[in-house]
């Protein structure tokens, strides 16, 4: 495997014209570059792509009187320029540079090489992470991968920036290298002269006693001795020309700082007095929303947007609360709604959809020998737990996640009033990614777990082992082993997202996204522990009501004759990216960041002192409500989402984030807030 290196070059800045050509210690600060990249113990060869522009010239005569190779190219397509330079080097890796990174630890470049070279059968593109120093901007992309981006880039920054497309797009598997400690505020690129000034004065201090074999630990050691020296350039914006390009093609949707509502404020005043807590679902009422700039009541939607009962229109994030997965009104769905509701919804019998649609599960669930059908998640979830307990003679219950609202989950939180005791007896929760607490659960009531449910996915992905351990603990114990696949079923591909692991439990719950938007669930498994339904009380009127089941079959369909989950996974990838982009140059990374899988996404928000906060979540909803976005909690990413439903959003995001970087700055959060603050629906009690 040879892996090359590429350092893009030019005299064009617009802000320090000749920068790469300027001075350090007697050579150009390329020359430098050069002879620190020559350090590097995995580089097969070093390529030096400029311009065709004459006064670039100057930089092909650096590079030959280097030794290394050069070639020249497009000055605006940095794209084009960057592939050309490599298609015909027959490396299989390239680590893509800048001239303008003098100061650059060659031993970095053979971190970002070794791992990527150690995953080189699951990624296509390695990066550093916004921890790592501004002027650390070495990145790792494979040919196949670069090429694809040369045929298939279309924006403005993508082909200016050369891996936006490659990072952004959802198309390629991608790892972020992270550094040890945040050293995001150290600057030690050259885009100012303020930037000039402080790598001048680094090589002054450091370039006589060590030649190029200084790196990332003396620079450091130099910051504690003489910290005056990098105070020049700390107030410059991270990646300040990405943003500018960006913000070229950036769209809002609308803004409008004092909503109208008066309709939705109308019909809550007629229903808080005769609804219980004022809603049928609890996610949705207005405690979770920002009152004042937030509807209470949406009237209809079609695709990715939805109108509150005043007009209002809004690109919609939270879909149904996962439940609609292809868009809103989607016309292939009501159109098999349309059509079995000519014939009937609920029988005094059975109706062959209920075989037509097990059958399909089969197909995209092999080791689903057995189907049974609900209504909602709590339906399923409660349904596989009863049949765990009836299976295996035992009553104990290990769950981690959200489980619905039925009482053997629901006594684990908060909300627990109502529910006897000793129900809360039988259950034990443990959390995500813990195998030792697993195995700790399992020595204390050894013998007594019946199962064993779980959500395989929880907004972070699962440590390497992790649910392998679980699986072998609860089989080794005699436990069954249930998923509870409601909300990631359907959504991150065909079946469920427990394929991405490559671990299958025993009996699986589905629902949300396998309907559409209609109520309907599944509970799904081999046949030995599903044969149990035969035995136990599971049955209700509307078990096979028939426009869900008929809706169902066809979103499923559709998810697979479209191809679905590729366009859901590169515009989640493309909204994540871009948060996690926009914040870090904001210097916001330790605030908020955008974590989990591309289809569904959770912004975090934490305070100065590291905290979850409530109020900055508030706060981050408030403003893009105004900007015509509706956000609950996460990204639920649909077929309907649009690349200019994502640029939209990245424009509204932006915005936002300008105001949270203000209230931190102010350590002042509530000040900014033109309503109460967002509030739990519960909390574990672990």
């Amino acid at each position: 495997m040879m892996i090359i290196a590429v350092i893009q070059a030019r005299t064009g800045s617009s802000r320090l014209p000749g920068k790469v050509l300027k001075e350090l210690c007697g050579h150009p600060m390329l020359w430098h570059q050069i002879q620190r990249v020559k350090r590097s113990k995995c580089l097969g060869q070093i390529i030096v792509a400029t311009t065709d522009q004459p006064e670039d010239d100057p930089i092909l005569d650096l590079a030959r009187e280097a030794g290394v190779a050069r070639v020249a190219g497009s000055t605006d397509d940095v794209l084009d320029r960057f592939y050309q330079a490599t298609k015909d080097s027959g490396a299989s890796a390239i680590v893509r540079l800048t001239g303008d990174c003098p100061l650059l630890d060659p031993d970095v470049i053979d971190q970002l090489a070794e791992y990527y070279t150690s995953h080189q059968n699951e990624l296509d593109y390695v990066s550093l992470s916004p921890e790592w120093p501004e002027g650390y901007d070495a990145e790792i992309v494979s040919s196949h991968a670069l090429a694809r981006a040369w045929h298939e880039a279309t924006k403005q920054y993508e082909r200016e920036h050369v891996t936006p497309y490659v990072a952004m797009s959802g198309k390629f598997r991608i790892h972020r290298l992270r550094c040890v400690q945040d050293l995001s505020d150290l600057r030690l690129t050259v885009d100012e002269p303020e930037d000039y000034e402080t790598v001048q004065k680094i090589y002054q201090e450091l370039y006589p006693k060590h030649g190029h074999g200084f790196g990332l630990a003396e620079i450091l050691e130099l910051a504690q001795r003489r910290p005056d020296i990098f105070q020049h350039n700390n107030a410059i914006q991270r990646n300040q020309r990405f943003m500018e390009s960006l913000n070229e093609d950036r769209k809002v949707l609308r803004y409008t700082p004092h909503p109208v509502l008066t309709k939705s404020n109308e019909v809550w005043a007629r229903a808080e007095p005769m609804i219980p807590a004022g809603t049928q679902t609890l996610s949705k009422g207005p405690s979770q929303f920002v009152q004042g700039v937030s509807p209470k009541y949406l009237a209809r939607g079609k695709g990715s947007h939805v109108w509150d009962v005043d007009g209002n229109e809004y690109i919609d994030y939270p879909m149904g609360l996962g439940a609609v997965v292809l868009g809103h009104s989607y016309p292939r769905v009501n159109e098999a709604v349309r059509n079995q509701l000519e014939m009937g919804m609920s029988f005094s019998l059975m109706n062959p959809l209920e075989v037509e649609l097990a059958e399909l599960l089969q197909t995209h669930i092999p080791w689903a020998e057995m189907v049974r059908y609900g209504k909602n998640g709590s339906d399923a979830t409660t349904g596989a737990i009863r049949a765990v307990r009836a299976y295996t003679g035992r009553e104990k219950i290990m769950h981690c996640g959200y489980h619905g609202w039925h009482d053997w989950y629901i006594s684990s939180t908060t909300r627990d009033k109502g529910v006897p005791k000793s129900t809360g007896e039988l259950q034990f929760e443990f959390p995500y990614n813990d195998l030792e607490a697993v195995e700790r659960l399992f020595k204390q009531h050894h013998g007594e777990i019946a199962g064993v449910i779980m959500e395989p996915y929880r907004t972070t992905s699962a440590e390497p082992g992790f649910l392998e351990g679980v699986r072998d603990l609860a089989h080794d114990n005699g436990a069954v082993l249930v998923y509870d696949e409601v909300a990631s079923g359907f959504h991150f591909r065909m079946g469920g997202v427990h394929e991405l692991y490559g671990v299958t439990p025993d009996i699986g719950c589905f629902g949300k996204g396998m309907g559409n938007g209609m109520p309907i669930s599944a509970i799904v498994g081999k046949a030995e522990y599903m044969k149990v339904f035969d035995e136990i009380f599971y049955s209700f009127t509307f078990g096979g009501e028939c426009l869900s089941l008929a809706a169902s079959i066809a979103t499923i369909n559709e998810l697979q004759e479209k191809d679905a989950h590729t366009h859901i996974w590169e515009a989640g990838a493309r909204l994540q990216e871009g948060y996690n982009h926009m914040a870090s140059d904001m210097k916001l990374s330790q605030n908020t960041m955008v974590v989990g899988l591309p289809p569904f996404s959770v912004p975090l928000f934490r305070d100065n002192e590291g905290r979850d906060s409530l109020l900055l979540k508030s706060l981050f909803q408030q403003e893009v409500m105004k900007r015509g976005i509706l956000f609950g909690a996460a990204h639920v990413i649909s077929y309907s989402h649009s690349v200019e439903d994502i640029d939209m959003t990245l424009a509204a995001y932006y915005d936002a984030l300008q105001v949270l970087k203000k209230a931190l700055d102010a350590n002042d959060i509530e000040s900014f807030l033109e309503g109460p603050p967002v509030r739990p629906v519960f909390r574990p009690q672990i």
